[in-house]
């Protein structure tokens, strides 16, 4: 069952502990929105940033850039989505 992270937040520790968790057990993927697109941390290899909220911020990531179609199609492929 593959799991969708929604990270909107910087810095939620609750969240971060949850998404390294899910990394040794199921298959995660991590989309960063709003201010989420400026945190850093222990990630998934299957990690991906709102192209438009970053630009919004100036920004750089590291991670795959996606817009709003693209997150719209992850979100149909993920059985399973939590936001935080």
């Amino acid at each position: 069952m593959k799991t969708l992270h929604i990270l909107r937040k910087i810095n939620d520790p609750l969240a971060l502990k949850v998404i390294a968790d899910g990394l040794l057990n199921d298959s995660v993927a991590l989309l960063l929105i709003q201010d989420g697109v400026l945190a850093k941390g222990n990630f998934p290899e299957e990690t991906y940033v709102c192209e438009e909220d970053l630009t919004a911020r100036s920004a750089e990531s590291p991670y795959f850039l996606i817009n709003y179609a693209g997150i719209a199609r992850l979100v149909i492929e993920c059985e399973r989505i939590i936001t935080w």
